[in-house]
């Protein structure tokens, strides 16, 4: 049991593990031959509201220093992380169908929350990234389906897509008794890059202006709609399609009316939109990003933006986030980060940034080549949705920030 026990307290310690909100209670589910004689270890965490599989490939170093040491075999052996193993982390790339004859080196990137990701020099230079998933579903990963398909589709705001890996698990849920899923996949390294966020924050801090910025990106965004639209399936919403996005807005509302009194206050004024955003035309349903921000977008030095992390919202099961959805959703999710980045950076004339930064995305979404059209009253339903689910969580965890989602309903009633 010293083994199970070693791994499952260093898991505990990770990073990406995702429960720790309470104790975790761990089983091996499966151990598997990996890429370079490393050991796949499908760990179970069965504590959770929902059992979580997380994987583990763990690989022999009899050099290692002892801080990377996982654990100790019964017969001597020290097993560390495989994603810092060369034999692993070569072999997995090439298990993806990647060419790497001219690798000559691999590390880990230090920051990561909820994957592991491998950066891999070619001739000595950057130029691979392997996004390894630390928990792992049955079925479609949307990031590897949405990505190899706007990569393949020649869209300029994505980074190039190289291949995937997959693999087989014992579920007994299922009537194969398999379930079947994506362990990651390898894309285009970009080096020089910041997030959108980081760089919107800045010039918000300093009264910068933006506007160039958010019309190029309002441009991105409409460009991957278009694509995703032509190359991915696509439906008109249907009446219980329709009805079920209605319950779920006035199901945050409630929650968020219960919790935050300032939104109980508003609460007859949302639901008016909602009602009225719920008796328009609706544009048809299609893939989306799903999570759309200012930290999922890259700024390229001299190339303009890219689009990462099409997981879609964390929190939604993984079959859930491959169902069609609303593109202004995602609109609706960057005219919010606009807001927050203005309220966090907190520099002149704050609000006033914020609303030039929305006013130009829009402009250029709406003009740009890939659009969806925009109904003014869905679009503001949905900024109210996100904002009143942004209420409920920053009453929960950051009270002293909940005057920006506040201020974002205020807007959007306005």
């Amino acid at each position: 049991m010293r083994f199970d026990d070693d791994l499952g307290a260093w898991v505990a310690r990770q990073r990406w593990y995702a429960g720790k909100s309470h104790d975790p209670r761990f089983r091996i589910l499966d151990a598997q031959p990996a890429p370079g004689g490393a050991t796949r270890y499908l760990l179970m965490d069965d504590a959770g509201a929902l059992p979580t599989l997380y994987n583990v490939p763990l690989a022999e170093a009899a050099d290692a220093p002892d801080e990377e040491v996982v654990t100790t075999t019964e017969d001597g052996h020290r097993l560390i992380d495989a994603t810092r193993h060369p034999g692993f982390t070569v072999g997995l790339l090439a298990q993806m169908g990647v060419d790497t004859s001219r690798v000559t080196g691999s590390r880990v990137l230090t920051g990561e929350q909820s994957n592991t990701s491998i950066v891999y020099e070619v001739d000595g230079s950057p130029t691979i990234i392997l996004k390894l998933f630390r928990t792992l579903h049955h079925g479609e990963n949307p990031d590897v389906t949405v990505q190899r398909v706007l990569s393949d589709a020649g869209s300029p705001y994505v980074p190039t897509f190289y291949g995937s890996a997959d693999a087989e698990w014992p579920d007994v849920g299922r009537d194969t008794g398999t379930a079947q899923g994506t362990l990651g996949f390898a894309q285009e390294f970009l080096p020089g890059v910041r997030d959108g966020w980081a760089i919107a924050l800045d010039a918000a801090r300093e009264g910068r202006d933006f506007t160039d910025a958010a019309r190029d990106l309002g441009i991105a965004v409409a460009g991957v709609h278009g694509a995703l639209s032509e190359a991915l399936e696509s439906a008109d919403a249907t009446p219980d399609e329709a009805a079920a996005v209605g319950r779920a807005w006035r199901r945050r509302l409630a929650i968020a009316s219960a919790e935050v009194p300032a939104v109980a206050d508003r609460l007859a004024a949302i639901d008016a939109v909602y009602a009225e955003a719920l008796e328009r035309p609706w544009p048809r349903l299609q893939r989306i990003h799903g999570d759309l921000h200012l930290g999922q977008v890259l700024a390229v030095p001299n190339g303009g933006w890219r689009i990462v992390d099409f997981e879609g919202e964390p929190l939604r099961p993984m079959a859930e986030r491959a169902i069609p959805d609303l593109p202004p959703r995602d609109v609706a999710g960057m005219l919010r980060s606009f807001d927050y980045a203005g309220a966090v950076g907190a520099g002149p004339d704050a609000a006033a940034w914020a609303a030039s930064c929305r006013d130009a995305f829009l402009s250029a979404y709406d003009a740009a080549p890939g659009a969806i059209e925009l109904d003014p009253a869905l679009l503001r339903a949905l900024v109210l949705d996100k904002a009143v689910y942004e209420s409920i969580y920053e009453a929960r965890n950051r009270p002293d920030w909940l005057p920006v989602p506040l201020a974002g309903i205020d807007a959007a009633l306005a």
